[in-house]
């Protein structure tokens, strides 16, 4: 409980947290923080500590408020007339999960969208805008309106979905990511980067990610501590 304490006052105040999923799955680390506290400085340690791709994840709620499909379902639709396309989508991933990859954004303001400081626009714009949802009421207008008019498409960067059931449907760092923001009582938008191995080419050891974290006083949670938790809620 101390460390899913630390994660939400790191997450709360603008910090990284690191989440391992599980080595029965992608066995991968992903460097979290919160999407409404982004700076180009944080685009920046990304980029260069983690190296993997900056996805911001959404929760399903926002998801559907904003209008957001999943990447599968418009491929499913494009597939009916594109016989490539229809074949490629039947394909799964290792683990079988379904990817919950939706379209990629750059805010209009933004010039190439890739830049620290693009891509931190378009990210904190996302999140300013999925604060001011009332998730309560079905009339959005002003906050919908926003979105359209803000953001291009296809961008640099990728939004993901996370599952309604979050934890107890899928266990992917982009639903670890979004119930560690419910918990914080922040803004359902985070931003994740996989941690990849400069040396090996592959993805970041379990050991190399934790001497990371502690050289830099970074909280590092696994999907059981997460899992966890969330038992512990339920169970009250």
């Amino acid at each position: 409980m101390s460390k899913i304490s630390e994660a939400v006052t790191a997450l709360q105040n603008g910090r990284f947290v690191l989440i391992h999923d599980d080595d029965n799955r992608e066995d991968e680390i992903d460097m979290v923080v919160s999407a409404e506290n982004i700076l180009p400085q944080h685009v920046s340690v990304m980029r260069k500590d983690a190296g993997g791709l900056i996805c911001t994840a959404v929760s399903k709620e926002i998801s559907i408020k904003l209008g957001l499909p999943y990447m599968y379902d418009i491929l499913k639709i494009f597939g009916q007339s594109n016989k490539s396309i229809s074949l490629i989508t039947k394909n799964t991933s290792p683990y079988g999960d379904k990817p919950s990859f939706s379209i990629t954004l750059n805010h209009v303001n933004t010039y190439t969208g890739i830049t620290d400081y693009d891509r931190s626009l378009t990210i904190s714009s996302l999140a300013k805008i999925c604060r001011n949802l009332n998730m309560e009421v079905e009339d959005n207008t002003i906050a919908l309106e926003k979105f359209q008019n803000s953001f291009i498409t296809p961008g640099h960067v990728p939004i993901l979905i996370a599952s309604k059931g979050l934890l107890n449907e899928r266990m992917g760092h982009t639903e670890m990511s979004i119930f560690l923001t419910r918990i914080a009582n922040i803004t359902n938008v985070s931003t994740i980067c996989e941690m990849l191995d400069p040396v090996n080419y592959k993805a970041l050891s379990y050991k190399d990610a934790c001497k990371y974290a502690q050289d830099r006083n970074i909280v590092m949670l696994d999907s059981k501590d997460l899992m966890t938790y969330a038992n512990d809620i339920n169970n009250k």
